[in-house]
């Protein structure tokens, strides 16, 4: 699986955390801060503007998505190419 539809996995049609995505063995998360999450790899975060979910990579806001379903991106979405 692409780490693409791994995180697509993680959230349902309304953008909530699905039930179950993670184990059981993760630390509580509590307020905006959504480090603890262990799913994300290394030098990813994720943070909540307002009811937004924000996805930092080394520090740098990379993309919002927000509770309408937009995506908002920092630099240009490639559809198609080669990873």
């Amino acid at each position: 699986m692409t780490r693409a539809r791994d995180i697509a996995n993680l959230l349902d049609a309304s953008g909530d955390i699905v039930a179950g995505a993670f184990p059981a063995t993760l630390p509580a998360v509590s307020g905006a801060n959504l480090t603890g999450i262990e799913a994300f790899p290394a030098g990813w975060t994720a943070a909540l503007d307002g009811s937004d979910m924000v996805f930092i990579y080394n520090s740098v806001e990379v993309f919002k998505l927000t509770t309408s379903g937009a995506i908002i991106a920092k630099d240009n979405i490639t559809a198609f190419g080669t990873p």
